[in-house]
């Protein structure tokens, strides 16, 4: 995780009416299974200022802002059917402290910032609703079927 204070954008939580509007967050590809909403399209952070990223939501039902994302875990600590994986470790495996940590300049932080978690497993979900209450961004949106 990356604390809050050493990032150069403060994150704004997930719009959680964003299936309802699909002008702001159009169905741009698919990921792991799941789709991807409005990557490419330039967002901005609870400042008004733009997002250095354009990582877009991923996600439907199980749903993670991935300019919200601040790479904490707990939402994979408290998934009992282990929906998430971290982005950058590819192994589909999640957890807070196994994300893969990026150090600030490189290569890596210029693209992605923190490493993210990403519902891999969203059509698992069981929609207890843990994650979403446990993320300290407000990053995650459980929209039941």
């Amino acid at each position: 995780m990356v604390e809050l204070s050493a990032m150069d954008y403060k994150p704004r939580p997930i719009d959680g009416d964003f299936l309802s509007r699909p002008n702001d967050y159009p169905v741009t590809g698919t990921h792991e299974g799941h789709e991807v909403r409005a990557e490419g399209t330039q967002r901005n952070d609870s400042e008004g200022k733009p997002y250095p990223t354009k990582f877009g939501i991923h996600g439907t039902y199980v749903a993670v802002d991935w300019e919200s994302c601040i790479a904490d875990g707990q939402c994979s600590d408290v998934c009992p059917v282990n929906v998430f994986g971290w982005f950058l470790r590819g192994d589909g495996q999640g957890g807070s402290g196994n994300d893969v940590k990026i150090e600030q300049g490189s290569e890596q932080w210029n693209t992605y910032r923190t490493d993210k978690i990403d519902p891999i497993r969203e059509a698992d979900c069981i929609f207890c609703m843990a994650c979403e209450t446990v993320c300290p961004t407000v990053a995650i949106k459980i929209t039941p079927k």
